[in-house]
């Protein structure tokens, strides 16, 4: 199966560096989707999607011994076992969404700019599960929707709206602090 993830690099230096990704962080990520799957067989599913997924996006990798690769290993692995976990219809269904451009969810909000940048990070880290890691991704990332969408394994109009209540959830806990 790496041979497949490898195929999806180009140079050297990228096959080698995400081999040690791979050997770093696949006993995590096993982890985080058993702890959502409980079978075997589907955490090891949703390690792989997620191993693929990583791959598609691995220009988007830094360093690997960072807390940031391990968070973003991390949101992928959950979100592909959450995926497989509705697909085997032990998770809710996706909510309806209302659509949304992406000029509209990077507007200037003067709640954002009062706040130190480590404070913001900290808030979005606070937030249900279900904003967070679109939002963290969004904000901390600067991906765009459709990467999003593609990493989360969800629609970009639902990646869209969830960065949107997002960003209204993370505004009003910035107001009541500020």
């Amino acid at each position: 199966m790496m041979n497949l993830f490898l195929t999806l690099l180009d140079s050297e230096e990228e096959k080698s560096k995400f081999e040690k990704v791979y050997e770093k962080y696949r006993k995590l990520m096993h982890y985080v989707a058993k702890g959502i799957l409980t079978d075997d067989q589907l955490a090891e599913d949703a390690v792989q999607e997620a191993f693929f997924r990583i791959a598609k996006n691995f220009y988007k990798v830094g360093e690997i011994d960072c807390p940031q690769t391990k968070n973003f290993v991390v949101i992928i692995v959950r979100n592909a076992a959450l995926t497989i976990a509705k697909k085997e219809e032990t998770a809710s269904s996706i909510e309806d969404i209302d659509s949304l451009s992406d000029g509209e969810v990077r507007q200037d909000d003067s709640t954002f700019e009062k706040v130190e940048i480590s404070e913001l990070i900290g808030e979005i880290l606070n937030l249900p599960e279900t904003y967070r890691y679109p939002l963290y991704l969004y904000g901390v990332y600067d991906y765009k929707m459709a990467e999003i969408a593609n990493l989360l394994g969800i629609t970009t109009e639902t990646a869209k709206k969830r960065v949107q209540r997002g960003r209204q959830i993370l505004r009003n806990n910035l107001e009541k602090g500020v």
